[in-house]
């Protein structure tokens, strides 16, 4: 059974780790981390945006919602792949709450990348 995203199905196991799930809604693909973001956890995150751009989705949503902790390597993180994807593929990141929310707030990535309040909001906007 092919679970790549682009067949819309799961490419993390759940709890494999900070990644929980990569899935594939319409034409953007949703990567779904849950727990602290450390250094650790930083790379698994930007090898889930690399392994889904792979697939040339429209849209990556980073769903930080279920974040307990995001760190400055995990701050990074979202940096890199912002920049890993470039002009071709919008990446979105959902966070609320002190734990992520204001993290992107204090360091002024609120200016430099798509943040959005939920996940409905981040794939229509």
């Amino acid at each position: 059974m092919d679970t790549s995203p682009s067949a819309g199905g799961h490419s993390a196991k759940p709890n494999s780790g900070i990644v929980k799930d990569t899935r594939r809604l319409g034409d953007a693909v949703v990567v779904d981390l849950a727990g602290d973001v450390d250094a650790l956890a930083a790379r698994e995150l930007t090898a889930a945006v690399a392994a889904a751009l792979e697939h040339r989705p429209r849209t990556i949503v980073v769903d930080l919602s279920k974040v307990d902790f995001l760190t400055s390597p995990g701050l990074a993180a979202l940096v890199e792949s912002h920049q890993m994807a470039g002009q071709d593929t919008r990446l979105r990141i959902v966070a609320t709450g002190s734990a992520t929310l204001r993290r992107l707030t204090i360091t002024g990535l609120t200016d430099e990348l798509a943040v959005f309040p939920t996940l409905e909001e981040a794939l229509t906007a």
